[in-house]
Parts: structure tokens; sequence; C-alpha cells
């Protein structure tokens, strides 16, 4: 699934939404991929290609988490 980040914020919110899974998460964009519940992982691949973003999730179960997540647009809401 894609997804597109606006501000340092909605990345941070998305990490530590993530952060909370027990599964495997990557952000992956052309030859990059890290593991998305790293800050510092997430901020590096959003600054490297911030257009071409692809969350790729190896559980199911929280793979539909994830995406229902992103759809509501829980990482781009203010707390």
């Amino acid at each position: 699934m894609r997804v597109t980040f606006m501000k340092v914020e909605d990345i941070n919110r998305f990490v530590e939404f993530v952060s909370k899974l027990k599964g495997k998460i990557y952000l992956k964009a052309g030859e990059y991929s890290v593991n998305a519940k790293s800050i510092i992982g997430a901020m590096y691949i959003v600054n490297e290609n911030p257009n071409e973003i692809v969350v790729e999730v190896e559980d199911e179960v929280e793979a539909k988490q994830v995406l229902t997540f992103l759809m509501q647009g829980s990482h781009l809401k203010e707390e």
C-alpha cells in the first residue's frame, strides 16, 4: 500500500502506531527498504523518495490494521 507523509508529525504518528504491532513492517521506495518502526529509517526514506513510499506488512491481520490506520488518515490528524 502506498503512503504519503506531509509533515514530520505524520511520520511520528505512523511510527508510533506500527511500533505497537508485533510483526515486521517495512517502508520501501525505489532501491531502499527500511524498518517502519525506526523513526530514523522512516525519516530517511521519506526524505529520499517522498512520493514513492510503499508500506509492506508481513502479517495479514496487521496489514489490515495498518491499512485501516492509513485509510482513516490517522497519521495525518492533529492530536
